[in-house]
């Protein structure tokens, strides 16, 4: 190799380190979780002013979580690219149990349908939302 050749070659690692640094600084291609049950309910807290969330349903793999509120009232969270997006959970809210899976679509089209993994308390989650139909 020439100088010229070990000098691009050397430009050219310099330029892909920061790229990949700037990558990360950023955040892109981050795999946003839902940590425990505080983090949904401060998701959900910051995407309503005023909702207080007291009772959570975290998917177990921490791609989405339900969170309620002492009026009874929910909001669905989930991750949405590398952030997180909620939105409330009313009758218009389509829930549809699987065993331990309830898999919730919102009339937002591009909110998209949601499937969290509750375990046994997939049932619970699915009658609480059955009451929004009848209220």
């Amino acid at each position: 190799m020439n100088q010229a050749e070990l000098i691009q070659l050397g430009a050219s690692l310099v330029a892909v380190l920061f790229v990949a640094w700037l990558v990360r600084k950023i955040g892109l291609g981050a795999d946003p979780r839902i940590a425990d049950a505080e983090h949904a309910i401060r998701l959900a807290e910051e995407a309503e002013a005023g909702f207080r969330g007291t009772e959570v349903a975290r998917d177990r793999a921490g791609f989405a979580a339900l969170v309620r509120n002492a009026e009874g009232r929910m909001m669905l969270v989930r991750a949405h690219g590398n952030f997180f997006a909620a939105r409330p959970v009313d009758a218009s809210v389509i829930g549809r149990l699987d065993k331990d899976f309830l898999t919730l679509t919102t009339p937002e089209r591009t909110f998209g349908a949601v499937t969290l993994q509750l375990g046994k308390d997939a049932g619970m989650w699915a009658s609480r939302m059955r009451e929004f139909n009848r209220g």
